[in-house]
């Protein structure tokens, strides 16, 4: 609602239809603005000189005061009867008294309007002798009607009664309100005798403070009475701040405590401080038992009973009134215990001793989970603001119990779940060293039975020297091929703990190159190194690293043709400007991965070859690589098409737990 018309021209309305209608002025309060409606006294508002409404709330009270009292000259008659009667506000009354004579008023017309009306300018365009042309200008983004001109009129009509002279003459010229750009008034006044003018002079200033004392002395009541009504709303207002920052600490709970019991002292703590309980419990509903059971308490003597945290409901017990209040979802209050129908023998009465309960039921979801039992501190009954409090925050409580329980049922069925992870651990290992076994015999059974079979046929031969040549060759082949059979397991089976540090990828590349060049210069295979010289020294397990180049280097040798190429790439990848990981490329213009295969390569014991002059093809050699990328945070990936070769992607992090990114630039 706009503030546009003082509260002192609504107070003259009202008393107005009051003294002519037997004290009745209901039919001219009702209805008359939203904001007006929603208050508990809206008399005692329009009466305020405090207050101010809008032009459309002043003019609906005088045209229902025209209807009220069948009088369509009302609002010119209200106008003065507010001045015979002394209705004005003693501040604006002795501020119009103050200019002590009509010519001196009519220079101050705009303040006087000032102070009761906000929707008009009033301009003096005349004045002199016993004459004035008034001009009152409408605002017309306000409501104002014909009713209001007429009670200025009389506002202006009997404003010389004010300081004991007479009514003014006044005509109006023009309104406003019949299409005029204004309302005029012409004024006219009689001349007063100089000796009495002055004589006004020299009594108004004892005229005014007699006004001042007895006006002061009127609303002494009225000013005490706002006062108390004030310092009321003052501890309301508190009450509600308090009320709110506990709903906040209450949601700043929700959010970081997710441990039930250390969230359950938590809530106890902020209900005990700002809801000012003696003693509270807190039970939950247990579906698989179909009872409620105690969670916390505070306020006992010492430490909550035994018989306290054992307590149990069925919740189809409805002569108990916490199952009854957990079944209708409904809180319930009993005031006085002692007179009360409740049985005395419970255990938490008997416990407990309260004076007083309130029971409020925690829902969330359309569905109670519990509910919070309090007795009244000090003895008494639990006041209406701490039950209204509670109820309050019910709701936010339920959230925060029901968070943090499927929290704690998270967390141990994670619990579980790692158990069930060991436990197909160790199967997976057990299954693992049988088939081990099973491998590891069927690869060693065949190269013995070579060896043992030429070590028979030796005595016969010995002296074929071809024979002897022939079958020392194939003794050693046979032999490296077990003992790298037996390091490839050992490799495997025991878990290397890793070494980071910072060095350089090209370097460690270029000596990979090196070792497996015998093998590759043998094939005449032309190795093209493809290096970001931004990459420099990164965070890596060098051992590690070097086995699974070492592997992926001797795979692509092995798989490509005589006279093929091998190319060997590194990138930087970029983040946010930001080096945040290396990647290693390894290609090769082979025969290619099957498809049906592609799933397969990094399982142990998985091999698309028998024998070569590098590796047995034991199958745990991708296997190995693989679990060396994890140990380093990163992955290997690999992408190969038939009878057009195959790229191994190896991708790890710029970084390790613990450490920051590391600089690109050189030493």
């Amino acid at each position: 609602m706009e503030k546009e018309v003082n509260c002192i021209n609504s107070r003259v309305v009202i008393n107005y239809v009051k003294a002519y209608n037997n004290g009745d002025c209901s039919e001219l309060l009702y209805g008359l603005d939203p904001e007006i409606d929603s208050l508990p006294d809206p008399e005692s508002f329009l009466k305020d000189p405090n207050n101010w409404i809008s032009s459309s709330v002043i003019s609906k009270l005088f045209k229902r005061a025209e209807s009220i009292l069948h009088d369509e000259k009302v609002a010119y008659k209200i106008a003065k009867y507010s001045i015979e009667n002394s209705s004005l506000g003693y501040i604006q009354k002795i501020f119009v008294k103050a200019f002590w004579s009509s010519k001196k008023s009519f220079k101050h017309v705009q303040a006087i309007n000032d102070k009761f009306n906000r929707n008009k300018k009033v301009e003096a365009i005349k004045l002199s002798g016993n004459k004035a042309v008034v001009r009152l200008h409408w605002n017309p983004a306000m409501k104002s009607s014909k009713v209001l001109c007429l009670f200025n009129q009389g506002i202006y009509t009997f404003l010389p009664t004010i300081w004991s002279g007479k009514p003014f003459n006044l005509k109006e010229e023009c309104c406003y309100f019949n299409g005029a750009p204004y309302c005029e008034y012409h004024i006219r006044w009689r001349f007063q005798n100089v000796v009495r003018e002055y004589l006004s002079r020299f009594f108004m200033s004892r005229a005014m403070l007699k006004d001042i004392i007895t006006e002061q002395e009127n609303d002494k009541e009225l000013i005490e009475k706002k006062y108390e009504e004030v310092n009321h709303l003052n501890v309301a207002l508190n009450k509600k701040i308090k009320q709110l920052m506990a709903i906040q600490d209450t949601g700043k709970a929700i959010l970081s405590t997710l441990d039930l019991k250390q969230l359950l002292t938590v809530i106890m703590n902020i209900l005990s401080n700002i809801c000012q309980i003696n003693r509270a419990i807190i039970m939950l509903v247990n579906e698989e038992k179909g009872c409620l059971q105690y969670m916390h308490g505070v306020g006992f003597y010492g430490e909550v009973p035994e018989e306290v945290k054992n307590y149990t409901i069925p919740l189809n017990r409805l002569s108990n009134i916490i199952a009854r209040v957990a079944s209708t979802g409904l809180p319930e209050y009993v005031p006085d215990i002692k007179s009360s129908i409740l049985r005395k023998e419970n255990i938490v009465l008997k416990l407990a001793n309260p004076t007083s309960a309130f029971i409020v039921p925690l829902i969330t979801k359309s569905k109670v989970i519990g509910v919070i039992a309090a007795d009244a501190i000090d003895g008494k009954e639990v006041p209406v603001e701490t039950r209204q409090t509670l109820e309050i925050f019910a709701p936010q409580i339920a959230i925060a119990i029901e968070n943090a329980s499927l929290y704690n049922k998270l967390r141990e069925q994670m619990e579980e779940l790692k158990r069930s992870q060991a436990l197909l651990s160790r199967a997976a290992k057990l299954s693992f060293l049988g088939n081990l076994a099973a491998r590891l015999a069927h690869e060693i059974k065949n190269p013995m039975t070579a060896i043992g079979t030429f070590l028979q046929m030796l005595p016969q031969k010995y002296d074929d020297e071809e024979f002897r040549t022939e079958f020392y060759e194939i003794a050693m082949e046979e032999t490296a091929r077990v003992n790298n059979l037996i390091t490839e397991l050992m490799d495997l089976a025991k878990t290397k703990e890793s070494h980071f540090g910072l060095y350089d990828v090209s370097e460690l590349i270029d000596k990979m190159i090196l070792l497996t060049s015998p093998h590759s210069k043998s094939k005449h295979i032309d190795i093209v190194r493809n290096y970001d010289s931004g990459i420099g020294r990164v965070w890596m397990d060098y051992e590690k690293m070097k086995q699974v180049i070492l592997n992926l280097i001797s795979n692509a040798i092995d798989f490509t043709p005589d006279n093929g190429k091998i190319e060997l790439t590194t990138k930087k990848i970029m983040r946010d400007k930001k080096f945040e990981s290396v990647q290693i490329e390894i290609k090769d213009n082979g025969h290619g991965i099957p498809e049906s295969s592609m799933n397969k390569i990094f399982n142990p014991y998985f091999t698309t070859r028998h024998k070569s002059s590098m590796h047995s093809g034991t199958g745990l050699g991708l296997f190995i690589a693989n679990k060396n990328m994890q140990d380093h945070g990163g992955t290997i990936e690999v992408k190969s098409k038939v009878n057009e070769g195959t790229m191994f992607i190896l991708s790890f992090p710029n970084t390790s737990a613990g450490h920051a990114p590391v600089s690109s630039d050189k030493d």
